[in-house]
């Protein structure tokens, strides 16, 4: 990396010498300052001993002094005080000069004619040098100061003989007088070395002086020697950086130039690969759309089972086959940036219902315990992109159930996190019981083409394009898909939207004409019983505990086969003669004294249409009469129904077929949109809630056909198990034409059929 990066290189090189520099100088500065502090240090020392002469010159001058006040004294009395004194001196002079060869600190009175402050005292720090042997103050004053103290015991003899007699003898005078004529010579000669010590005092401080000025001329020669070296050095590197970096801009522009020109030709291969998988995705699904259609005729045919099981396979890999164009397809959309987002109201719970319906027989096939649990508190109706949404949780939700074992378990959530000023934020979250993925692994699975590993394709099949296209959706959507797993222990994947929310629930139970009994339940880890009335709540009225046994009238039972509520169960079956419903597996009831009296049984995933189922057959016995019995009017027309229930199918091909009438049945709105543009139909009868294409986008298709082919409308009846009273007009204001609630009364439908349909 740095070895062909001359830049960097440069880069490095002028900090380099920048913190080179810097220190260099801090290294010079630190040198001198020890220096000049040394030579500071010794000016200070030697203006010290000049202070220390100055107090010795001054205390043989008042020593002098006194001396000669001595010799004019005749007062014994008046003399023992400057004897004191003169003592004290030659103790301070001692001191002085003990200061200059030891060192210490002197202090020097000064006295001060102030009122407030009578004196001063002056400390004088001196430290001897290291080399210093001798102190030829001490050797020249020191001899002196004996002498002076002799003298000053014989003055004290002569003058107590002078006060002792009146006359002295001519010996007495002469020394009197012989110590007198010495006195001037011994302090001149004291005063002469004094003066020597201050004379070298001040001769050592000057030169001292010089010396430091010497070395600060020196430290700012060598300062602006280093500076100009490192500024110089600096400016060959700028200059050695700047031509690397013209270089570099220049190979850089060039190199942008290609970029762009393969860009634009990366632009034109992307256009034209789009082109060619939007024509080969026509190509393929015409004659798929034809292997489809009639392996599904050829399954619902009288075969024998081996036929039958045959063309159950053709029909499972074609729609297969087609998935994996639609995913390449998708993938071509996301790269070329056509991929868009496009967003209008739906009922969450309903798109959420038509998901779990349609993967509730692949999870049946493999035996997997599927969960759904959907908030109660989660607004009906939102706005955003009903179909991306769709193809996100389908992607999740299918690979769940191809990576869960046999016997497994997934988990298919939907919570409210928050909800304020008409946005509610979503969790959608997916757990499985699946082979897990690795740390490592988790980072390359949303990757196009990619697979945990290749052995994972070779297994499971897939082209790894689901989790690529989702995670893209749901980037577009504002949000990231979140994946927590664990090797042979699962997957999590979830993610959260902010989604605008058009309408608020509000359910007005007071039109139900359905009530509904849920019973307790002991072991409820799994939540069952919430969801249950979460579903339930939107077809009737729902009672719970003591409010039972207060009800005039129940239609349905629904209970969690718990033994030991096996009286209670009995006795409000045989009060209210309704049909009881278990909620569960099934394989709970073995050996349960529970099993006979259940009508009906209810595992999980609960959605709307299998509550809807039951209670369709539930009231369907009740009214079987009135919907079989053969009205005498006959219709004469070719009538479609979409409708993904089976039951419900072979009632209306039942119901019409006796009116006369042509019926085509279809299980899906894709079906039935494929039906319409390919025969010629008086009425359809369309279910809303149905998997691959529910009834209102199938709606929206056909119009759009009808208005850009300019064909005649052929009226749409809304079929619905949706009991709110509100759906009707919900539904026409959809664009319906009629609605037809489930289940279907004879009366409603031949009202229907007499508007529609030319009679015989």
């Amino acid at each position: 990396m740095f070895k062909n990066n001359t830049i960097l290189n440069g880069l490095l090189a002028l900090v380099f010498t920048f913190i080179l520099g810097y220190i260099g100088l801090i290294f010079i500065n630190n040198i001198f300052k020890n220096m000049v502090t040394t030579l500071d240090l010794k000016v200070k020392n030697e203006h010290a001993r000049y202070k220390i002469g100055e107090y010795i010159l001054k205390e043989i001058s008042s020593m002098e002094t006194h001396y000669y006040k001595m010799a004019i004294l005749t007062n014994l009395k008046s003399l023992q005080p400057i004897e004191k004194e003169i003592k004290k001196e030659i103790n301070d002079i001692r001191n002085a000069i003990d200061i200059l060869s030891k060192g210490g600190v002197l202090e020097n009175y000064i006295k001060l004619n102030l009122i407030e402050a009578s004196q001063a005292t002056d400390k004088i720090v001196f430290i001897p040098s290291s080399n210093q042997k001798y102190n030829f103050e001490e050797i020249d004053l020191s001899p002196k100061l004996d002498e002076l103290e002799e003298k000053l015991h014989q003055m004290e003899n002569i003058i107590k003989i002078k006060l002792s007699s009146n006359t002295a003898s001519q010996e007495e005078i002469f020394q009197i007088t012989l110590f007198f004529k010495q006195l001037p010579t011994l302090f001149t000669r004291m005063k002469e070395n004094a003066s020597r010590l201050l004379y070298d005092s001040k001769k050592n401080i000057s030169q001292l002086e010089k010396d430091i000025q010497k070395e600060k001329e020196n430290y700012e020669k060598l300062e602006y020697i280093f500076s100009y070296f490192i500024m110089f050095l600096i400016m060959f590197l700028c200059y050695f950086l700047i031509k690397q970096i013209i270089k570099k801009s220049e190979e850089l522009e060039s190199i942008t130039k290609k970029a762009q020109l393969s860009e634009q030709e990366a632009l034109k291969a992307n256009e034209t690969k789009s082109k060619f998988l939007a024509n080969m995705s026509h190509e393929i699904r015409t004659p798929l759309n034809a292997i489809i259609g009639f392996a599904d005729i050829l399954s619902d045919s009288k075969l024998d089972s081996k036929d039958s099981e045959k063309a159950t396979i053709i029909s499972k890999s074609a729609k297969a086959l087609l998935n994996i164009i639609n995913d390449i397809l998708d993938i071509s959309k996301i790269e070329s940036g056509k991929f868009e987002i496009s967003k209008s109201s739906f009922n969450l719970r309903e798109l959420i219902e038509q998901i779990v319906q349609l993967y509730t027989v692949n999870t049946k096939q493999k035996n997997i315990r599927f969960l759904y649990r959907l908030d109660k508190n989660i607004p009906e109706f939102i706005i955003s992109d009903e179909t991306k949404i769709k193809q996100v949780l389908s992607n999740i939700l299918s690979n769940a159930i191809k990576f869960t074992p046999k016997d497994g378990k997934i988990t298919f959530d939907i919570e409210l996190v928050k909800f304020e000023n008409s946005i509610a934020k979503i969790k959608f979250s997916v757990k499985d019981e699946g082979i897990g993925i690795s740390i490592e692994d988790q980072k390359k699975i949303f990757e196009p083409f990619s697979q945990a590993d290749g052995s994972i394709c070779k297994k499971y099949g897939g082209t790894g394009l689901g989790l690529t296209i989702s995670l893209n959706i749901v980037k577009m959507l504002g949000s990231q898909i979140q994946l927590e797993s664990e090797i042979n222990k699962g997957s999590t994947f979830s993610f959260e939207l902010d989604l605008e929310v058009e309408d608020v629930n509000s359910i007005d139970t007071s039109k139900f004409k359905y009530d509904f009994a849920i019973c307790n339940v002991i072991d409820d880890s799994e939540n069952i019983k919430d969801h249950l009335c979460n579903v339930v709540k939107y077809f009737g009225r729902i009672h719970q505990d003591d409010e039972i046994e207060k009800c005039e009238k129940i239609d349905l039972i629904f209970c969690f086969g718990e033994p030991q509520f096996y009286n209670r169960l009995k006795g409000r079956k045989n009060r209210f003669n309704c049909p009881v419903v278990f909620v569960g597996n099934i394989e709970k009831l073995n050996n349960n004294i529970m099993k006979h009296l259940m009508d009906y049984f209810l595992d999980v995933p609960i959605y709307g249409s299998k509550i809807f189922n039951i209670i369709a057959e539930a009231k369907a016995i009740e009214k079987n009469n009135q919907i079989l019995e053969k009205p005498n009017k006959k219709y004469r027309g070719k009538i479609l129904v979409a409708e993904d229930n089976t039951n419900n199918q072979l009632l209306m091909e039942i119901i019409l077929n006796n009116l006369g009438l042509d019926v085509t049945i279809v299980e899906n709105g894709k079906i039935a949109f494929e039906k319409y543009k390919e025969n010629l139909y008086d009425l359809i009868f369309m279910d809303i809630n149905m998997p691959i294409m529910d009834g209102i986008q199938t709606l929206k298709e056909i119009k759009k056909y009808e208005k850009e082919h300019q064909k005649i409308h052929i009226p749409i009846i809304a079929l619905t198990a949706n009991a709110i009273q509100t759906d009707k007009e919900k539904y026409i204001e959809d664009g319906m034409d009629g609605y037809l609630s489930k289940p279907i009364e004879n009366i409603e439908l031949v009202k229907l059929l007499d508007l529609y349909l030319d009679k015989n």
